[in-house]
Parts: structure tokens; sequence; C-alpha cells
């Protein structure tokens, strides 16, 4: 059998392009070989002989049609794992296969020509950032995790399930194609598979993958073994990773060309389609060859990556190897049922409209290997990106059989506002996620709020029993004290009790103003209060206005008046202000709690004892 080692292209000389056999030059009947790799990760020949070209199957593309034999591939057909193994015809590069049809009775491929992959990659290289803004506005994404917050669980799961994955590209496999990808996964949970199907799918996961993957929660290797750094060569098995550390995740297919500039071109058709991309790429070591009626498939551990791939097109992909691809660390801290806490570390893609699904799948699947059973739970969480503008973080709680969903979509929420946005690259730097879990379910419901006076002067302390009830009728009160400003108007004011869901509802009602900036949204994610803390606070009348960028409290009569004729010519963006939050203390509680109470008192400074 034909072999072309590692071994010796390490010693050989320095890559040279291999001659062309531009497509017109292509005949039925030709007679040629391909490369590609079935087992280890020694480069075999396989024979392929022409048996017609299929022009303009989509607009400026043909596809050569070639049969396929050797390697025992008349018995297991073309394999999901040889996308962009190169084809020889008169021994020139002719193309790369790049797709087949299930159920196909012989091994017939379709071969994506090599002119079209040859501008995959351009000599010199674009100047376009990973985290390149093409995502929706960044004040919608903010509306949507502040409306989140004053949902219910159920109201608060379909949302985030209908806006999860919105915005994650689909590659060429998830498209229903016949694409030939073998999509590969260590450690990943049965279960976090199950819960990430539709993503997986997307992301080019074949349903044959998704049968195999999650079989078992112990991670497989991942990494092939260790020694003296592996060059790409045509026909060698490369793995394109998307999440690599205590899982990995990424599509397994063949180098088809290595320029001797190192810029090399592969798959033979898009791998997510998402233009310029940074992903790490690893020469892979091939287990062996699953066979299928349907697509048989390769199964694949993917090296150290040392290389990376910087564009997704339609006819292929392509990169250089100049160094390994930037990514972005993802840490996640599980505490389960009062036991040591466990870390995981990962590294994923820092693509925007990617991370916010890595980092939801990595959460999820750190649950399940720390808290491996399905049931009812109270789980606080902690979801913070370190950006350029600084940290974004949201807190909040989630209970029932539903709460780690919860707490996993709202993970993918928030990445995908601060990552995927309409205004600028925020630098993403790293991931941090805390999770800590409880086995029951226990809440608090606010039953009354009472004023140590109904009177309180500006500059005083007015003193606030918060009364509770356990969800077995027991009862506790919690006292606050309210530092009320010494600037503070004289006359009625509302003493306000409320849950987070409630307190977010009335700041967002206050300050109606939306983030334009990355330090606005961590503002604003900032006043949308958990659910289980209360907030106390003294609510008085103002007279104020807020546009979409800002929120002006207590403005004089010539200043409203300016903006009233603003809004009467037809500006749009313009709303009254007629209460503000003069003192708030959040008050926070080990449990979800529930409720609201308003109450009315004065806010009167004292008379002189000769003042009537």
């Amino acid at each position: 059998m034909w072999v072309v080692t590692l071994a010796t292209a390490l010693l050989g000389m320095p890559a040279r392009s291999a001659e062309i056999l531009p497509l017109e030059g292509v005949r039925t009947g030709m007679k040629g070989h391909g490369l590609t790799v079935v087992r280890g990760r020694d480069v075999e020949r396989f024979e392929v002989e022409v048996v017609g070209v299929v022009r303009n199957p989509a607009p400026a593309r043909s596809v050569i049609v070639v049969s396929l034999s050797g390697l025992g591939l008349e018995d297991s057909g073309v394999v999901a794992g040889m996308s962009g193994s190169p084809v020889y015809l008169d021994g020139k590069l002719a193309g790369a296969i790049a797709s087949g049809w299930g159920f196909s009775k012989r091994a017939i491929a379709g071969v994506t020509p090599i002119e079209a992959m040859l501008s995959i990659v351009p000599e010199t290289p674009a100047r376009v950032a990973a985290g390149a803004v093409s995502g929706p506005p960044l004040a919608d994404r903010a509306t949507f995790l502040a409306r989140l917050a004053s949902s219910s669980d159920a109201d608060r799961v379909a949302e985030l399930r209908r806006a999860a994955f919105g915005s994650l590209p689909t590659s060429a496999t998830g498209r229903g194609g016949a694409a030939l990808l073998s999509f590969q996964a260590s450690g990943v949970p049965a279960s976090t598979v199950e819960s990430f199907r539709d993503a997986l799918s997307r992301l080019g996961a074949s349903e044959a993958n998704l049968a195999l993957l999650g079989t078992g929660d112990a991670p497989l290797p991942s990494d092939a073994p260790s020694g003296e750094p592996r060059r790409l060569v045509p026909g060698g098995a490369v793995t394109a990773y998307l999440v690599r550390g205590d899982l990995s995740l990424g599509a397994t297919g063949t180098v088809t060309e290595v320029f001797p500039d190192g810029r090399f071109v592969a798959f033979g058709h898009p791998f997510l389609g998402s233009g310029e991309v940074e992903l790490p790429v690893a020469p892979a070591e091939v287990v062996t060859v699953v066979s299928s009626l349907f697509q048989s498939f390769k199964l694949a551990n993917g090296g150290e990556a040392l290389y990376r791939l910087t564009n997704d097109r339609d006819t292929g992909v392509g990169g250089r190897t100049d160094r390994p691809a930037q990514t972005v660390p993802v840490t996640v801290r599980v505490e389960a049922g009062g036991g040591p806490a466990r870390d995981f570390r990962f590294e994923a893609a820092a693509h925007p409209k990617l991370l916010p699904t890595l980092a939801g799948l990595v959460a999820d699947a750190s649950m399940t290997a720390a808290d491996p059973t399905a049931r009812e739970r109270r789980l606080a969480f902690r979801i913070a990106l370190d950006t350029a503008a600084g940290e974004i973080a949201y807190e909040d709680v989630a209970t029932g059989g539903r709460a780690k969903e919860v707490a996993v979509l709202t993970t993918v929420a928030l990445a995908a506002a601060v990552a995927d946005n309409d205004l600028e690259d925020p630098g993403v730097r790293a991931v941090r996620l805390r999770f800590t879990s409880a086995s029951d379910e226990q809440r608090l419901r606010l039953v009354d709020a009472a004023p140590g006076t109904r009177k309180v002067a500006p500059g005083g302390t007015l003193s606030v029993a918060i009364r509770l009830a356990d969800r077995r009728g027991e009862e506790s009160v919690r006292v606050v004290r309210l530092r009320v400003p010494a600037g503070t108007p004289e006359g009625r004011a509302t003493l306000v009790v409320a849950d987070g869901s409630n307190a977010t509802a009335l700041r967002m009602q206050l300050d109606p103003s939306e983030p334009r900036t990355l330090p606005q949204l961590a503002s604003f994610v900032s006043r949308i209060v958990p659910g289980n803390r209360l907030l106390a606070g003294l609510l008085v009348a103002t007279r104020g206005a807020a546009t979409r960028t800002e929120t002006i409290e207590a403005l004089p009569p010539t200043a409203l008046a300016l903006l009233a004729g603003a809004r009467e010519q037809g500006e749009t963006g313009i709303a009254d202000v007629e209460a503000r939050l003069v003192a708030e203390e959040i008050v926070p509680f080990d449990r979800p709690v529930s409720g609201a109470v308003r109450i009315d008192v004065d806010v009167e400074r004292p008379r002189s004892r000769g003042t009537r």
C-alpha cells in the first residue's frame, strides 16, 4: 500500500505547491489518486476515476464527480472526515473531496475544483479582528436581559430558548447538505449533547455524530500523544477546534494543499460559512473509520493546536501556520450540595457568534460533571466577562427542575449581549462562571414591611422592618435602615420594598435610557436585581426626562419645555420621568424571595418649638 509518513515530510525540503490541473482539463474516464488518513497519522493513497462534471449547481461553481476505490472505500463508501482530501489527475492537483451521498451503492464523491480554492486565504492577511461587530443593537440585548429579570421562571426559559442560538452560524453539514466533516467531541455528557442538539447540528454535527457523542460522561483522550510538533501535509487529518480543555469540541477534515509561505487550504466546503475567523487547528490522529449504511465517518483525536484557521468560504477553509489561534479562556466553578468546589478550564473560539453558545455549553457540561443528578435545586449563579471596557457581570438565582437550564441560557444571553453587539469589538479577555447549588427549593415570601415612623427628615434615617415567611409559614424579620439624603425635598414619598423582578422593573421605569457603550451596558446590567434580593428604597416625585441615551432628574421648567417641544415635533425616544429613588438598600438572602410592598411616608423637616 502506498503510504507517505509525516516523518518523511518533516525531513524533506520545504513544501512546494503542486502543479494545478484546471477544470477545463478534466475529462470523463480520467484516472488518478487521492490522499487521506484512515488510521493513525499516515497519509495513504486511494484510487479515483472521473465520472463527469456537474456544471454550475451553484452560481459559478462546478463539481467534479468521481468514484473512489481502495482503503476499504468500496465497503464504507465516502467517509466523513475525508473533506479536503486532495485528488490528483495526471499527477496534477485537480481538487478536494467535498461531498458524498448517503445510501449510495458506490463510493461516489463530489470534488471542489482546486481553482476555486486557491483564493480562500489571501497572501496578505486581511485586517479583520476576530471580534468584528455585526450583531443586534446593544440596546435591544440590554432590554431583553431586563425583561427576563421581570419574567416568571417558565416565561424566562421560553424566551431564552427562542433567543439563545438565533445568531449562530450554520455549518455545511448543519444546512442538511452532504459535506463530509467528522464532528468530534470528548468529555461532553449525554445530557449536554441533548440540550445543545440543535446548536451542535448547526455547528456541523451529523445525526450519526450526535448518536455517538455523549455515550458516556467520562472524558475521552482529546489530545494526541506529545512529541515532535507535526507539520501539515496534503492528505493529513486536521481538527478545527471550537473548544479545548476539560472537554474538546471540533470538526475533523483533511488538508488539501500547503503553500510554501505557510498558508493551507482544506475541507473543500465551508465549515461555518463565517468568512474571516480565528479557530485553533491541530494535526489529528485517526482512531478508526466507523462504517455506516448512511454515512461512514472517522473517529479522531486532535493534537496540539499549533496553527489557526483564518478563512471560511463556500469552497473550503484555509489558514496559516505562523502561530496558534487566539482564544478566550473560560473558567467554571461549581459548588454542589455543600461539597468541595470543582474548577473547570477551557479555551473557546473568540468569534462573537460562537463564544456565547460555547460558554453555555461548557457551563452545562461542567455542572453536569460536578452534579450529574437531575433534580429540583436552588441554583445561584454569577456570569462575568472581562472586556477591554472592564468587567460586565450578572448575578441571579433560579429554582426548580429547570434551574440549570435558566443559568445556562442566561450565560448564552449575557455573553451574546457583550460579544455580539453592533457597536464595538468588546475585546473579551476571559469568561468566568460560578454556580452554587443546593438540593432544596426553599423560597421566602415578603409578608409585610413597616417603617419605624411615617415621618422622616432630610438627612435622617428611616428604619424598616421587613417581615418574611418561608414555605412552612415560619416567619422572620429583617431590619433595614435607609439614609435619606439631606437634599431630599419635603413632601409625600413612597417606601418601596420589592423583590428582584419588581425592583428591576422599577429601576428600568425610573431610568429608561438605553446603553450605547459597553461601560453603559455594565452599568445597565448592574441595575438588574437578582431573585434572591430585595430592594428597599424611598421614592420621591421629580420632574425629569429621559432620552434614549440619558436620564436627567429634576430638570428646570425651561429644559422640560424644550424637550416637550422636541417631542411634539416628532422626535422619538423622549419620555417623562416623574419619580426617582433618593435612597435604596439591596438586602441579600440565601434563597429566592418574592413580593412587593408600598407604603406612603412624609419627608418633613423638624419644626422648632416656636413655630406654629
